[in-house]
């Protein structure tokens, strides 16, 4: 197969916002951060918003195309990352994950 020629056929952005980060103790387990992971896929349109637990794992909290209702533009996806690292968490929560 020849691919050199191609241009992709699905960009995937894997955008990490940490928000608290808390130096490790000795002998402690987890972490107390604040930490999301916004996962684009150009494909699909769609925004999925991960929060990170202490060990780890994640859990989907939010998931959206954008304020239309279609699916968001790579550009869009990308003045998105520029507006959410300029916010604070409390309008984090309030504009993106829409939680008082």
């Amino acid at each position: 197969m020849d691919i050199e020629n191609n241009k992709p056929v699905n960009n995937i952005i894997r955008y990490t916002v940490v928000f608290y980060e808390e130096p490790p103790e000795e002998n402690t387990f987890g972490s107390n951060n604040v930490v999301y992971e916004l996962v684009y896929d150009t494909k699909k349109g769609i925004v999925q918003i991960f929060e990170q637990g202490a060990f780890g794992d994640s859990t989907l909290v939010e998931q959206f195309w954008d304020r239309r209702g279609r699916g968001i533009t790579l550009d869009e996806m990308l003045e998105n990352i520029k507006e959410i690292s300029e916010m604070s968490y409390k309008d984090f929560k309030k504009i993106i994950l829409k939680k008082d």
